[in-house]
């Protein structure tokens, strides 16, 4: 019956000539009267100065242009016997309404123009759930230096880095934790498609990107309508700069080697921009964008290169003295190629390609004294992007969007696993290596093909009717070993013994879903309600009985199907504040790490998983999709002049997440399956004042409470119990957060952008009690940024000073259980410089010099 119900959804969706909203631009509506009679007037022509997008009001004065991509816009509206009126300044976002009036005056001289700068109404009417844009003029001149950062500083959002701890320590994440969430259940979109790695989550591109390139950013958390899927805690959107019909372009670069040492990590960053048309094809247009930077990383976390390590009884020359090497180096490079065709007025076509590429230095305190044996982390993306935008009239347009993205990782000291032992034995006996290396090697890609079609309609004046369908055809090859703990061996048939995993599979998913916003605009009242339909055929075999893994049965994986109702409404309170609240169940696939980790597929146990070496954990293959309920309702105030406070109070239920549990079979191993829980509940309040009179700011606090059985599906095996029976207090879990930007500016002139941060310290477990009862101290950052902006030669220019930490404040990032002290482990024993490892706390103050050219 339920798979019945379900073809029944699809067909519906397939069939109903009623189409999506992209979720990449937004809309413009209003009335438009006659300002002494107070009629509507029929017939007024209004038309998006600068493109060909424009609308006629109908017999009650309305009107509305869809499909308008995000942006500040001059819009114009005409009719004979009456005034031209243009109202400029007009901001649009990503899936919101601009409400735009006009009153026209009649007048007997024709042509007679009136320009009017238009009031951005404080109160987002059409708000449902909680939304957060940036536009890239606010990304830019943020003392931040990638989105990460942007990211960051907003409401309900904890970034902490990846989690992964043991076997999978180098492995990536995007570190993201959305309303007491964990990692990785974030959607990462760039122009309407799902991007990011589907082994580890996370979208390189995106997180690292400077934001030159963005045109907005738009972040939805907790709660979002069914157009998005796939994850379970919020939406990360950019949209895409396109080219411009005259050439353009920008040179910005910044470095921290201008003669203070204290601040010198030998840091290069350059970035150019160029834009404009494509010569000899018309109506075509481009915009290109190359970053590249080095740096030697933190100062005080370095290796020592001893000249003679050991002796052959593994004894030291303590009085040698060695060269410093940096250990947290990193080496990035992103660029992004777009091309943009408009054949027609009604049609838009583009074309865009997207690279990341990284390396970076993974520390070892216990390694200091053989650097050259520490890991390193390479992660290599790339996405082209093809999409056709057609408005097949004023009413409906329709978009399809194919892609192809790579992601290739490696962590280890070499890229030769044979390699990986290059530096001889570890000498365990000293409280330092003094030769050897880390053991743990990893290497994994995956390639993603997607296809989404996607429509939208405004079928009248109260209904806007959206539907859409993606499928996604994934490639994804996992494999880790413990290249000196499990060392190759080759046997008959080229079979490999030791992998903890090796597996290749080719999984598919699939999404459709329909969606109506309603907009009952003469009482204020905007209703989202939809449903989304998620299909995954993980195309695996699992174990029936996992404690007989050499004798059970293998079974093909379920294919699973699920249904997630979503609702949002918003409701005016009175013309300065209006209510909201929404609601909705939101699926996950865990992480294809998770879902192939022990499988072996060149094993002695063809088939079966890997119990020689189990490594992490064996993976249940037939995990269910992960769960999220989440419910929210909060408040929208406009305070004096153009202040706004939104205070929103959310609760989230999660269920059936990945965790693991003691299987007593074959020796004893640990099964990674859907046995963890948790539930997450705070408020948050949101302080807005838009720009004016050279200032704006953005001002959030957060307080929150997030329990979970275990905080990562690899800390702890439950023994003996089928699924987890308490929550504790989870490793991200920060009850306050409060975060402050502030932006003072001429922007002919001067520049002044601060961004402050202050938070709970994490929480940590004492020996033998319960777990995560203490608290580590509060974390308080603050960066500042100086700009000058002049003219010279007919450019625009500008010079900038940015320093971050700038009250040099040493937060501290982890503490001895036994103690609860970041540099004393409680035991007398251990030497104070082992103890004190730097990275254990956090950075101190550093600056940098930039430039930026537009030209």
């Amino acid at each position: 019956m339920k798979h019945r119900l379900s073809l029944v959804f699809i067909l519906l969706i397939l069939i109903l000539p009623v189409p999506l909203f992209a979720g990449t631009t937004g809309k413009i509506s209003g009335a438009i009267t006659d300002v002494e009679s107070r009629e509507p007037l029929t017939g007024v022509n209004v038309m998006i100065e600068g493109t060909a997008m424009g609308a006629v009001t109908d017999i009650n004065g309305f009107y509305f242009i869809l499909n308008v991509p995000p942006g500040t816009y001059s819009v114009k509206a005409t009719i004979m016997g009456y005034e031209i009126q243009r109202q400029t300044g007009v901001r649009v976002a990503m899936d919101m309404t601009t409400r735009l009036d006009f009153k026209l005056k009649s007048t007997v001289l024709e042509g007679q123009a009136v320009t009017v700068v238009a009031e951005r109404p404080a109160i987002q009417k059409d708000l449902t759930s909680s939304l957060q844009s940036f536009s890239n003029s606010e990304i830019v001149e943020a003392p931040v230096e990638n989105l990460s950062q942007i990211i960051e500083i907003q409401s309900g959002i904890n970034r902490m880095g990846s989690e992964n701890s043991g076997y999978v320590s180098g492995a990536p994440g995007d570190g993201i934790h959305i309303r007491g969430g964990r990692e990785n259940e974030t959607l990462f979109l760039i122009d309407g498609i799902k991007v990011g790695d589907d082994i580890y989550g996370g979208s390189r591109y995106i997180q690292n990107t400077s934001g030159t390139t963005i045109n907005e950013m738009k972040t939805i958390i907790g709660t979002f309508n069914a157009e998005y899927g796939g994850k379970m805690a919020g939406v990360i959107s950019v949209v895409t700069k396109d080219g411009e019909e005259t050439y353009s372009g920008r040179l910005s670069g910044y470095t921290d080697h201008f003669g203070i040492d204290t601040f010198d990590k030998n840091t290069y960053q350059g970035e150019a921009t160029l834009s404009g048309p494509v010569p000899l094809v018309k109506k075509m247009v481009f915009y290109a964008n190359g970053q590249l930077r080095t740096t030697d990383g933190r100062k005080d976390v370095y290796g020592l290169m001893i000249p003679n390590w050991s002796d052959s009884k593994g004894l030291m020359d303590r009085t040698a003295t060695g060269e410093k090497v940096p250990a947290l180096w990193e080496d990035d490079w992103n660029a992004m190629f777009k091309l943009t065709y408009k054949p027609i007025p009604s049609m838009k076509l583009s074309a865009s390609y997207y690279h990341s590429w990284g390396q970076e230095g993974k520390y070892s305190h216990s390694y200091r004294y053989v650097p050259m044996g520490l890991p390193y982390r390479e992660t290599i993306n790339t996405a082209v992007i093809i999409k056709m935008v057609h408005t097949v009239n004023p009413r409906t347009f329709y978009e399809v969007i194919g892609s192809y993205q790579t992601t290739d990782f490696f962590y280890g000291v070499d890229k030769y696993r044979e390699r990986k032992n290059v530096f001889g034995d570890r000498l365990t006996r000293e409280f330092y290596y003094y030769s050897g290396a880390p053991h743990e090697y990893n290497t994994d890609s995956s390639k993603t093909w997607q296809a989404v079609l996607n429509f939208t309609s405004q079928v009248n004046k109260h209904h806007q009717l959206k539907s859409g369908v993606e499928l996604r055809r994934l490639n994804v090859f996992h494999r880790m070993d413990m290249a000196g703990g499990s060392p190759l061996q080759k046997i008959e048939g080229e079979i490999y013994e030791k992998h903890l995993a090796y597996a290749r599979r080719h999984p598919i998913e699939f999404s459709v879903y329909l969606q109506d916003k309603m907009e009952f605009e003469d009482i204020g009242m905007i209703m989202n309600l939809g449903g989304r339909l998620e299909y995954w055929d993980q195309r695996m075999e699992y174990m029936e009985e996992p404690d007989l893994p050499f004798s059970t049965q293998m079974l093909s994986t379920e294919k699973k199907i699920r249904i997630s109702p979503r609702f949002g409404l918003s409701y005016p309170v009175s013309d300065q504040a209006a209510f909201h609240l929404a609601y909705g169940h939101f699926y996950q696939l865990p992480r294809y790490m998770e879902l192939l980790s022990g499988l072996n597929d060149e094993g002695y146990y063809e088939g079966r998983p890997n119990l020689n070496d189990p490594g992490p954990g064996i993976s249940n293959p037939n995990a269910k999709p992960e769960k999220t309920v989440s419910y929210e309702t909060g408040l929208q105030f406009q305070l004096a002049g153009n202040s706004t406070l939104n205070v929103t109070a959310f609760y989230r239920e999660m269920a059936d997440l990945m965790g693991v549990r003691w299987m007593s079979g074959g020796g004893g191993y640990v099964y990674l399956d859907n046995v963890d829980f948790g539930n997450a509940k705070g408020v948050e309040m949101t302080l807005e004042k838009r720009f004016s009179n050279l200032w704006s700011a953005r001002v959030n606090y957060t307080w929150s409470t997030v329990k979970i059985s275990t905080s990562s599906p690899l800390t702890a095996a439950q023994k003996n119990r089928f699924i987890a029976y308490r929550t504790f207090l989870a490793d991200w879990d920060r009850p306050h957060d409060i975060n402050a930007l502030l932006l003072i500016s001429d922007p002919k002139s001067w520049g002044i952008s601060i961004i402050t941060r202050a938070r709970s310290g994490r929480p940590y477990s004492v020996l033998a009690e319960e777990l995560n009862t203490e608290r580590m101290p509060w974390e308080i950052i603050t960066d500042l940024r100086l700009s000058k902006y002049f003219r010279f030669l007919g450019m625009n220019q500008a010079v900038y000073l940015q320093i971050y930490n700038l009250f040099n404040r040493r937060n501290i990032r982890s503490v001895y259980s036994e103690t609860g002290k970041w540099d004393d482990d409680g035991l007398y024993s251990t030497p104070y410089d082992l103890d004190a490892s730097p990275t254990r706390r956090s950075e101190g103050r550093s600056a940098r010099i930039g430039f930026k050219l537009d030209f």
